[in-house]
């Protein structure tokens, strides 16, 4: 539910607007009414016009823009939880869009005209960051899409990739193909929460001269590309735990940890220093094991409470 500030007179509760209040501590909600002077009481509610605390949806596609107002909606808070309508919160959002659209435009004049190089020693560490970075904010977008519907923490993680995006510098805006990747897979995620928006940029991205990518369907709009997934050498999270408490993670390729057996998981858990400390030499009674393909793999072994530890066997 999205939700509203009001104020009522600390006397009587009655409802004022907020332009007649002034705010004397923000931070403890201290306010006072301008003409009278009297306390405030400063509280978030359902928006509503007896409140005087509403927000006219008009005015905010007349000022920002649908995609822009879906997006301030959807960020922030979990879609279960309550949303309080303050737009100091806006500029994370508005800065966010900024930067993706100067990323495009950096990509395109980059392509066209590139850049002075740098060594190959340096360019394939950024390449690499591009590599990392790209498959993990990717993971963490699509398990919050189709799994947590946390679209909040979507947003969340593609600014994160956008950062990532600007940190490198211009030769790789002008020659890497993770680069591309990465920026291209940005507005595919972004599409089905600022369609408008994605489709602006995808047109742009698409006519950028001297092309990488062969995954990419150029002469197709941005919801005719696939979706972006994990790629299989991408090391996963395989955790492991010893009755209910993580003990470490085992970073495997996706290919191979999509196709373990639990019991070679096991195997794997039992190699690990932690595990076996954590064991203390006592027998475990059973495991679980789950996998959320694409995102990471959890085994938990169990050992019995008040369990002895295995004698070891002198084998002189």
């Amino acid at each position: 539910m999205v939700m509203g500030r009001s104020f009522r007179i600390k006397g009587s509760g009655q409802y004022v607007h907020g332009d007649r209040v002034q705010i004397v501590d923000a931070k403890r909600h201290k306010a006072i009414h301008k003409d009278t002077n009297e306390a405030v009481v400063v509280t978030w509610e359902k928006m509503s016009k007896s409140k005087y605390n509403g927000v006219d949806p008009s005015n905010m596609f007349e000022e920002y823009g649908v995609d822009t107002t879906r997006l301030l909606t959807l960020a922030d808070v979990a879609p279960t939880s309550h949303r309080n309508w303050n737009s100091s919160t806006f500029p994370g959002v508005l800065n966010w869009q900024k930067r993706l659209w100067l990323t495009v435009q950096e990509f395109l004049n980059y392509r066209q005209s590139p850049p002075p190089t740098i060594g190959d020693e340096e360019f394939k560490r950024h390449d690499d960051y591009l590599f990392d970075s790209r498959n993990y904010y990717v993971k963490g977008a699509n398990f919050n899409f189709n799994a947590a519907y946390q679209f909040n923490v979507v947003i969340s993680k593609m600014q994160g990739l956008t950062n990532s995006l600007r940190k490198v510098p211009p030769a790789l805006f002008a020659r890497s193909l993770q680069f591309e990747r990465a920026l291209g897979d940005q507005l595919i995620i972004i599409a089905p929460m600022a369609p408008h928006f994605a489709s602006e940029l995808w047109e742009a991205y698409a006519s950028a001269e001297n092309r990488l990518s062969r995954e990419v369907r150029w002469d197709k709009g941005v919801f005719e590309q696939s979706w972006p997934v994990v790629d299989y050498d991408y090391g996963l999270d395989l955790i492991c735990q010893v009755n209910g408490a993580e003990c470490c993670v085992v970073k495997i390729p996706r290919r191979r940890l999509e196709a373990l057996s639990k019991e070679e998981v096991l195997e794997i858990a039992l190699q690990q220093k932690e595990v076996e400390e954590a064991l203390r030499r006592r027998q475990y009674a059973k495991f679980a094991y789950r996998l959320q393909p694409s995102y990471e793999g959890l085994i938990n072994i169990v050992v019995p409470k008040g369990a002895e530890p295995v004698p070891v066997v002198n084998k002189c």
